[in-house]
């Protein structure tokens, strides 16, 4: 077995109870790394192409890598995967915080959940020992309860993963909590997790994870740790504010949509409200992840509608979301919105695109009073959108549907709302706008789990990678190439992820970095074409599953607003249409996909050394 591994799976089959373990195999932890690469190899073979994913037939896992809860700085991630129910395909969420360390030290690499359980029920894991308890009395609570019944009755030193009352009413875009606040948000797990009436997974570890290379890891910590304090990449920004530090920032340059996606930068008033120095005013703790040395979030402690709390700084994307999607500049009314997010249990850029998905058809007559039980859904109402917010999470009225996530949202209300509804796949935008790095119309139309930025690493690669790509959201004018350039970002992240490593550590060291620790992990050599491939093979899988399960992503409706279609007439991003077909083309070419229905072709597989999904995508 290579290092990095416990050496252990868990299956729990929650219809019977019964709990099994398994050993992974060498090949599979070389060929896959961790995290969604072996996820996605495994629920290959084990979610059938139809399953509906809200039924017994899927399978919800939880996966670490080789990486997590090791001497690499950032190693602290978790994975979800399953079979998504906003997309019908692929589905993986990431959490950070200190739940994968837990987990691993725990005694396993991962976690998979089949069935579900005739009442409601939780994990437990300690030091080689898995039991199933009973969850009912937990039932119903939020997930600061749960986070609070867990250190009080459990242990200070036992962490946990769990879903509030949105994943309990299977609101398809809900999220996994750790910490009040490291959420696996997207791709709708959380509902997932409700359907199999699992409400947390908790874990208390104290073994050793073994490394082949004790002294080599120290070695290379003091190196790559010295980059990140030394001011590497993108260091000194999460350090100094992390994301929320863009927030203004993106609401200036045309990278955050604005309005719904309608209106340019040049329409928002108030970025000013929106800077770091605002949040400062409420923030009362910088913290950090397990043993990370940028610690780029924290907490903050104030009052809003006449109800005081305390709750993480909103990320980026949630001021985005809450912010210019919706025409706010009022910074406590989004950091209550993350508050109620992460409290209920919901992805932050869908709720936020939800809400402005209403209160468009709001302003266009779409729906009325008489559909929101009186709630004005009027641009920069931060009260109504707040009290909409808790709707969604209760599916409660309007709420109900909304829950259901824009697309199937835009099916009950009828053609008129169509146009509101910003999604590719089912899966609502996050708050990058492809006009401003046209680059990201192709990472939200072609990766397994559509409408997400974080993959291909968001166009980026890390320092020290020798590439003449133009940088992210430069002369988006030019967009002839970068169709060609999101491949090696995918396949170079899709290792990063997979081994455990924080994108924000990722970017803040030299390219060297994961190779090396990669390889001092497993005592076998590792580099970075070695990365490369391996990047590449987990991509494959992962179409490969969308691609039995019937998904072609060429014929999914691209939002035309979002790709400049007709192009804004003000701001920074004026006159910018996303040339997105041709860009997928040049994609489709690298990765060696057919070029009409994305399906990997039959060489590329068996060069990978996948001769069984080639078999199976081409008989």
């Amino acid at each position: 077995m290579l290092g990095g591994y416990m050496g252990k799976m868990l299956w729990v089959h929650l219809d019977t109870g019964a709990i099994e373990e398994q050993t992974v195999s060498e090949a599979l932890q070389h060929d896959f790394i961790g995290g969604y690469g072996i996820g996605a190899r495994l629920l290959y073979d084990h979610v059938p192409a139809t399953a509906d994913a809200l039924s017994p037939e899927n399978v919800l896992g939880f996966m670490t890598g080789p990486l997590t809860g090791t001497m690499t700085p950032t190693g602290t991630r978790w994975t979800v995967v399953c079979k998504s129910p906003l997309t019908d395909g692929w589905g993986d969420a990431n959490g950070s915080g200190f739940f994968a360390v837990a987990l691993k030290r725990a005694g396993y690499d991962g976690i998979f959940f089949t069935g579900v359980a005739p009442r409601p029920v939780y994990l437990y894991l300690e030091d080689g020992k898995a039991e199933l308890r009973d969850a009912s009395a937990l039932w119903g609570w939020d997930c600061y309860q749960v986070e609070d019944w867990v250190k009080e009755t459990l242990g200070r030193d036992v962490e946990a993963a769990c879903i509030g009352p949105a994943g309990e009413k299977l609101v398809r875009i809900a999220g996994i909590v750790h910490h009040k606040g490291r959420v696996a948000a997207r791709s709708g797990v959380g509902a997932v997790m409700g359907a199999k009436r699992l409400k947390l997974v908790a874990a208390r570890g104290n073994l050793t994870i073994p490394v082949a290379d004790p002294e080599g890891m120290r070695q290379l910590y003091k190196k790559y740790a010295g980059q990140i304090k030394s001011g590497v990449g993108f260091s000194n920004f999460y350090r100094k504010t992390g994301t929320p530090g863009y927030t203004s920032i993106g609401a200036v340059n045309g990278d955050s949509p604005v309005r719904n996606w309608r209106d340019s930068v040049a329409h928002f008033q108030g970025a000013e409200n929106l800077e770091f120095e605002e949040l400062l005013k409420y923030r009362v703790q910088r913290k950090a992840c397990w043993h990370c040395p940028i610690a780029c979030w924290g907490t903050c402690q104030l009052e809003y509608a006449g109800r005081p709390f305390e709750a993480h700084q909103p990320e980026y994307e949630t001021g985005a979301a809450f912010g210019p999607l919706l025409m706010n500049s009022y910074y406590p009314s989004i950091i209550a919105a993350n508050d109620l997010c992460n409290r209920y249990g919901l992805d932050t850029i869908s709720a936020g695109s939800c809400i402005a998905f209403a209160f468009e058809c709001y302003e266009a007559g779409v729906i009325g009073p008489g559909d929101t039980d009186g709630l004005e859904l009027r641009w920069g109402n931060h009260t109504a959108m707040n009290q909409l917010l808790e709707k969604i999470a209760r599916r409660e009225g309007i709420g109900d549907f909304l829950a259901e996530g824009v697309q199937r949202a835009t099916e009950r209300l009828g053609a008129a709302a169509r146009p509101f509804a910003i999604h590719i796949g089912g899966q609502e935008l996050p708050m990058h706008d492809p006009r401003y790095e046209p680059a990201m119309g192709v990472i939200y139309r072609m990766d397994a789990t559509p409408g997400r930025h974080t993959q291909a690493c968001q166009f980026i690669v890390p320092p020290g990678y020798a590439s003449d790509r133009p940088g992210f959201g430069e002369e988006p004018h030019k967009q002839a190439g970068r169709g060609h350039w999101v491949k090696e970002a995918l396949c170079l992240h899709h290792v990063s992820s997979t081994a455990g490593l924080c994108l924000f550590g990722y970017l803040s060291m030299m390219v060297t970095a994961l190779p090396e620790f990669i390889s001092a992990t497993w005592g076998h050599p590792f580099t970075l074409q070695d990365m490369m491939i391996t990047g590449e093979r987990i991509a494959n899988v992962r179409q490969a599953f969308n691609v039995r399960a019937g998904i072609n992503p060429l014929t999914w409706s691209i939002p035309e607003r979002a790709y400049g279609i007709p192009a804004l007439p003000d701001g920074p991003t004026a006159g910018i249409r996303v040339q997105i077909e041709q860009m997928t083309q040049e994609f489709l070419r690298d990765m060696g996909w057919t070029a009409d229905t994305a399906v990997p072709r039959p060489e590329v597989l068996r060069r990978l050394g996948l001769d069984d999904i080639a078999r199976d995508l081409w008989h």
